[in-house]
């Protein structure tokens, strides 16, 4: 679908520059990180509540809390989306999940984030008014691919952090729904609900929001022990015309395990610098980015002061190099070089500073290897340039030319607090309060837009001491803290009255909350749809016999056809062999998966080989095994006649999940009763990080601290890997239809474990 009209343009300003609506949204694990965020300029903040986020151990606001919190944003124009994209059981779809979302949508939440299909056809149809967010854990990769469920009520998809500035451009030709696109933030080694190494190595899930992030722990390998998976955090500040630019609806910022600061400082940058952009012009920006002495590169500098991994990069949007997003030396907060040793003597050391220094910064004197080899904290603050002298524990390893960092910016961080404290967010409101002995009386409260009424108890006539209107005005203005004040309060009040100034307190506070219902939108009286479930598509044809290489094959083509269905999956054959194909595989039917991950150049050569290929002229296909969106495309495209089963990584862990795959005729998964666990599939190539990349298909053993050993297996033709479990896992008790996925094993070893199974 081409974009319509509102999402092209929406002006030019004078300098030729693209004028279009651009929302900073800000992560929020608190409540002090969302109202921090919300102060200092983001349009909207995504946060999760006490279940069925992707991050279950943030500090999650409670229900009551983030109805207050929507309040609070709708009056001020801004928006609240909630994180539910982890997957859920069916009890906890049909039990536990309308209940926690219907206040909030009632309450008015603007949007739900989710990954499961299960939850996203419960959310439609249950909560018809709210916006639904495809996430990043979906592993959207197209916009043709998000267009595939617009009809499940999806306005906005979030794709995977792994495409290019000029994969998102594309996809803003693709389709007219939002783009939420990642600018800042920390990057996962694997793409975004294709992870289960957390789950393996220790059994929590990141698919349910427990994710331990192995990923940053040192493993060994051929190339030594290091911080193999680590990515360095993403800072996009120097390309805010490219994003623009590119037709990104929403700016999203990572970090719903920082801390307030981070939320509320990296959401004033982006709102700061896209609005100058959009005022001063490409030019002007440019200007900026080649001025190292800029306040953008100050700005930048203070960011990574606040939170940073290996320094920078422009993530996999604008970085060419993959291993320029990875950073194996060190994981956790890298810090701000600021100094270098220029002597060292006994307990001491002399450095001169390259930043200016704050007292109670945090410093960190590092060895080589990035590890830490003694901690200073800062006594009196020193201008960037002069010499510090410090005292420092004997036999601490210093030395001459040793790089000196920061750790915690102090200053930096009060500063922030500052800002947050003394930002004005009072909303302005005008009163109108009347009384006339024998009547009730009234206070009117007017504010954006919004004029409620308000009756109190009858006014009396005083017997001893009368009320006066400066008695009223004192007890309307006690706001307390709230967070109103009166631009303009009329008091008409008859003489000789009396009226309890409890009552008058009462009328304030009931009136405000009138009109905060009023002046934001509501929803009223949702009730759970009943859900009347249908019979699914189920495969109830011959077991699976996933292969992986023509060795492999040879043996599958031994099989009896009656009970074997054979498997080819084509990220793991090489191009050049797949002219062999149809002739290994001659006088069967077969199954086919294509590559995981085909997006931008390498789909682009996919779909150049497979033409030239013909595979779907040559083989009798007649199953695709289902493991992306791109892979529904394609069987529509080329097989339109086969049947289709969910992979795996196709999850639908519900049956409402399974009802959305059978509407796009594809079956459920069929168990696996022998082979490894795929725990990551990468854009980042493992051989490339290490400047080993020569284009060889090959397996990579590594290991982690605990010993848990992984293969790391690139797939050079699409150019991304997939690790897996070293071990293989052998079900014992399974139905008649069963799958078994070969990765490396010899011949010999297949067929063992075939004849083990009665199937040779």
């Amino acid at each position: 679908m081409k974009r319509t009209a509102y999402a092209v343009l929406l002006s030019l300003s004078g300098k030729g520059e693209y004028m279009r609506e651009v929302e900073i949204l800000a992560p929020a694990g608190s409540l002090d990180s969302l109202y921090a965020a919300l102060k200092l300029g983001a349009d909207a903040v995504y946060t999760g509540t006490d279940r069925f986020g992707a991050r279950a151990f943030a500090n999650n606001p409670g229900v009551d809390e983030l109805k207050e919190a929507i309040t609070y944003a709708h009056l001020r124009r801004k928006k609240i989306y909630l994180t539910v994209n982890t997957l859920l059981s069916d009890r906890e779809l049909e039990e536990d999940l309308f209940p926690m979302i219907a206040p909030l949508y009632e309450a008015g939440l603007d949007a739900c984030i989710v990954q499961d299909f299960g939850v996203l056809s419960f959310l439609h149809e249950n909560f018809p008014d709210m916006e639904l967010h495809a996430s990043t854990q979906m592993t959207i990769l197209s916009g043709e691919e998000a267009e595939l469920y617009r009809d499940l009520g999806i306005t906005r998809f979030v794709p995977a952090r792994e495409c290019t500035i000029e994969e998102i451009r594309q996809m803003r030709e693709q389709t007219d729904l939002e783009i939420e696109v990642f600018v800042h933030g920390a990057l996962c080694y694997c793409y975004s609900g294709q992870c289960l190494m957390s789950e393996v190595i220790g059994g929590r899930s990141g698919n349910r929001g427990m994710c331990a992030q192995p990923c940053r722990l040192p493993f060994e390998s051929s190339f030594g022990k290091t911080h193999l998976f680590s990515t360095k955090d993403m800072c996009t500040l120097l390309h805010i015309p490219e994003l623009v630019e590119a037709g990104i609806d929403s700016f999203k910022i990572e970090g719903r395990m920082k801390k307030k600061e981070y939320s509320a400082y990296l959401a004033s940058l982006y709102r700061h610098y896209v609005d100058l952009y959009q005022e001063e012009g490409r030019a002007a920006y440019q200007a900026l980015v080649q001025n190292p002495d800029s306040e953008l590169w100050r700005d930048i500098r203070r960011s990574q002061d606040i939170y940073n991994r290996g320094g920078f990069s422009g993530g996999y949007l604008f970085e060419t190099q993959k291993k320029d997003v990875m950073y194996p030396g060190k994981n956790g907060h890298y810090g701000t070089l600021v100094g270098e040793v220029v002597r060292e003597g006994k307990g001491s050391a002399v450095f001169q500073t390259c930043e200016k220094l704050h007292y109670q910064d945090v410093l960190e004197f590092r060895l080589p290897d990035d590890t830490k080899a003694y901690e200073y904290t800062v006594k009196n603050p020193a201008e960037k340039g002069e010499y510090v002298t410090c005292n420092v524990k004997r036999g601490s390893q210093i030395f001459r030319g040793q790089k000196v960092y920061r750790t915690k910016n102090t200053a930096l961080l009060e500063w922030v607090d500052e800002q947050i404290e003394k930002t004005d967010d009072c909303l302005i409101l005008i009163g109108d309060f009347c009384g006339k002995i024998g009547e009730p009386v009234s206070l009117t409260v007017t504010g954006e837009g919004t004029t409620v009424h308000m009756s109190g108890p009858v006014l009396q006539r005083a017997e001893k001491r009368p009320v006066s209107p400066e008695d009223i005005r004192n007890r309307l203005e006690k706001m307390g803290n709230t967070s109103y004040q009166w631009g303009e309060l009329e008091i008409q009040l008859e003489e000789n009255a009396f009226l309890p100034l409890g009552e008058v307190g009462k009328m304030r506070r009931e009136a405000i909350k009138v009109w905060e219902k009023s002046a934001v939108h509501q929803r009223n009286n949702v009730r759970q749809v009943e859900h009347v479930g249908r019979k699914i598509l189920s495969w109830e044809g011959p077991s699976l016999l996933s292969v992986a290489d023509r060795n492999q094959l040879a043996v599958a083509a031994e099989t009896d056809p009656e009970r074997v269905l054979i498997h080819l999956k084509l990220e793991d054959f090489p191009w050049k062999e797949w002219n062999e194909l149809p002739q290994l595989t001659a006088g069967r039917e077969v199954a086919v998966s294509f590559p995981r991950i085909l997006r931008g150049k390498a789909y682009q050569h996919f779909l150049k080989q497979w033409d030239k290929a013909e595979l779907w002229k040559q083989m009798q296909v007649s199953v695709i095994v289902v493991n992306s969106h791109r892979s529904i495309l394609l069987a529509r495209q080329y097989f339109p006649q086969a049947s289709r089963i969910a992979d795996d990584n196709f999850y639908h862990t519900n049956y409402r999940a399974q009802e959305v795959l059978d509407r796009y005729g594809i079956s459920p998964s069929v168990p696996v009763c022998y082979g490894r666990t795929e725990v990551m599939v990468t854009e980042g190539c493992l051989k490339r990080t290490m400047d080993h990349c020569d284009g060889i298909h090959e397996r990579i053993p590594i290991c982690s601290p605990k010993k848990d050993e992984f293969v790391v297996v690139n797939h050079c033709d699409s150019c991304y890997n997939t690790i897996y479990t070293k071990w293989t896992y052998e079900k014992k008790e399974m139905d008649s239809v069963k799958r078994f996925v070969f990765t490396w094993e010899s011949p010999e070893e297949m067929r063992k474990v075939l004849k083990k199974w009665n199937l040779l």
